[in-house]
């Protein structure tokens, strides 16, 4: 096996031989400024990478010396250089430190030097991997600052400077095979890997390397490890049994796509704590239906999103393994949520106390109401008994009613398009296509983690719409060019808190969520949760895709 300093010097050589291309924005920036910074930045999987930062009056030799310090430390430190980023300035602006004080941006998408010298220049990368900028307010704090330049043996500041230069680099990234992969240099894309369009195979790796990680957060007892601030690797307090239940559904969701066992198995674990965690509101007698709630035991009380969420994981499990092995459960869970519904208006009663089962919250979020119809769908679907149907449509007549396309929520899109299943009025047509494009502009200027899933189910939903001939009279009003760029742009959007090596290298344990999903507002904070709506929306993204490539194409986006 090659020595540690010897794969160094072969990576360095491949990242150079790329930055090359770049020396032309380098000597105008080196003109601007007096010099340009070079950084490299080595990783060995399990910490946080090193980065090494030198500048000089050219390319050429700010890149030796910062390649000279990186290659001592591998040597000195035996540090294993399984991912190597390179980094040079090519692009900047000098900005009064008070106007990037005064913006309330958490996270910043631009290197800042601190100094003319650049000796304090400090890539996006590792503002952002170190949590430099405050969460709290969005500013830099000179005590965080200095932590960090101390610790990069970095001279440290006495005081912020009146003018900062802003820069963005040419970057490269060398994986564990040397493959070597040019990054985006600005933008909100900055950082990850250049990418010639979103394919199939992009979705589908999303989707089977997130589905692993959730997998592995399952422990012996199938409870979920809840989640981590990947900046730090701390972990976040608290449980969560209703997206306990979510996060199983998205791994049998994967399971369907991968057909891997490990995840089937960590599914099936977690099924059984969650049936754990269930409660009979009456003595139970042999053969006869009780009224059942999922409980949690950590905020003492019932949520009956959460009876939702476990009706919708049951079934799903059953139609994948091809029995009725969680039948008794779903119904006595049906039966739960028909002690919460008013048939006189149609809505749900939504939060009960535990263990008491006393009532709590009338309304509590707007998600338990498009669980709570998608699951009543799910019932009507393994029963067929009437009722549920009658609840279900009773429920969407409110939200036509209440317009509830106003909430842009996810579930209310799964939980129509199940419903279309069973009928075909026009009216739930209408109002499922309207639920999708009157969110559109929104969607398209603020993407959050559950906009794919949003979006993935109102497609399916057109498909069925449209291959069937179903009566719908909003399709004339439907912008289906719009919709469709939409979906796409979605889903490179979200491939920003995909955890990709060149990302996740810069955090406290990069090993621990690489090939999952990580929210950027919050610490990096990598739960169960978004990594489930993420997963989920790469899912129907991916078993859509010939469909969304075709029209793509056909208009031309």
């Amino acid at each position: 096996m090659k020595d540690h300093a010897e794969i160094f010097d072969r990576k360095a050589d491949l990242l150079y031989e790329k930055l090359k291309s770049g020396e032309n924005a380098y000597a105008e920036f080196s003109a601007n400024f007096g010099k340009v910074v070079a950084f490299i930045s080595v990783c060995d999987t399990e910490q946080r990478a090193y980065v090494f930062r030198a500048s000089a009056d050219n390319a050429d030799k700010a890149w030796e010396k910062a390649r000279t310090s990186a290659a001592e430390f591998v040597r000195s430190e035996k540090l294993n250089p399984v991912w190597v980023k390179g980094d040079i300035a090519k692009k900047g602006e000098k900005k009064p430190f008070s106007e990037l004080a005064d913006n309330p941006k958490v996270f910043s998408r631009r290197g800042i030097a601190f100094n003319g010298e650049l000796e304090t220049a400090l890539i996006e990368s590792e503002i952002n991997g170190n949590s430099l900028i405050s969460r709290k307010d969005g500013k830099i704090k000179l005590s965080a600052l200095n932590r960090y330049l101390a610790l990069c043996e970095v001279r440290t500041l006495t005081q912020f400077p009146e003018d900062v230069i802003l820069f963005d680099c040419e970057s490269y990234f060398c994986d564990e095979k040397s493959a070597v992969y040019k990054l985006y240099s600005e933008g909100e894309e900055c950082g990850r890997r250049v990418s010639d369009g979103l394919d199939k195979q992009t979705a589908y790796r999303a989707v089977c390397t997130s589905s692993d990680y959730l997998a592995m957060q399952v422990g012996l007892d199938g409870k979920f490890d809840y989640g981590y601030y990947s900046v730090s690797n701390k972990a976040i307090p608290g449980y969560n049994i209703l997206r306990h239940a979510g996060s199983v559904w998205s791994l049998l969701s994967a399971y369907r796509l991968s057909g891997d066992k490990f995840v089937l198995e960590q599914a099936e674990s977690a099924i059984n704590y969650l049936i754990r965690n269930m409660v009979y509101k009456y003595p139970e007698k042999l053969s006869r239906e009780n009224t059942l709630y999922v409980f949690d035991a950590e905020q003492s009380e019932v949520k009956i999103g959460a009876n939702a969420i476990a009706i919708i994981a049951l079934t799903e499990y059953m139609d994948i393994i091809g029995n009725n092995k969680y039948e008794k459960y779903v119904r006595e869970l049906g039966n739960g949520i028909t002690e919460l519904f008013d048939e006189r208006d149609g809505s749900f009663f939504h939060v009960l106390k535990y263990p008491s089962l006393a009532p709590r919250d009338k309304f509590r979020t707007v998600y338990y109401d498009g669980e709570t119809l998608f699951a009543l769908c799910r019932l009507y679907g393994l029963t067929k008994k009437q009722g549920y149907l009658n609840m279900a449509c009773a429920a969407a007549d409110r939200f036509i009613a209440k317009d509830y396309t106003k909430y842009s929520d996810h579930w209310t899109a799964y939980a129509f398009k199940e419903l279309a299943l069973y009928t075909h009025e026009e009216k739930y047509l209408d109002f499922a296509l309207k639920n999708a494009f009157v969110n559109l502009k929104n969607i398209y200027r603020k993407h959050t983690q559950v906009c794919l899933e949003f979006l993935g189910a109102s497609f399916e939903l057109l498909c069925m719409i449209k291959e069937q001939n179903l009566p719908c009279g909003y399709l004339k009003e439907f912008d289906e060019k719009l919709f469709v760029k939409t979906i796409f742009q979605s889903a490179e959007y979200i491939l920003n808190l995909y955890g990709y090596p060149e990302y996740v290298m810069y955090f406290e344990r990069p090993c621990g969520c690489l090939g999952s999903f990580f929210i950027r507002s919050d610490r990096c904070r990598t739960r169960i949760d978004d990594v489930q709506h993420l997963c989920s929306g790469f899912y129907l993204l991916y078993r859509n895709f010939e469909k969304l490539d075709a029209m793509r194409k056909d208009g031309q986006l």
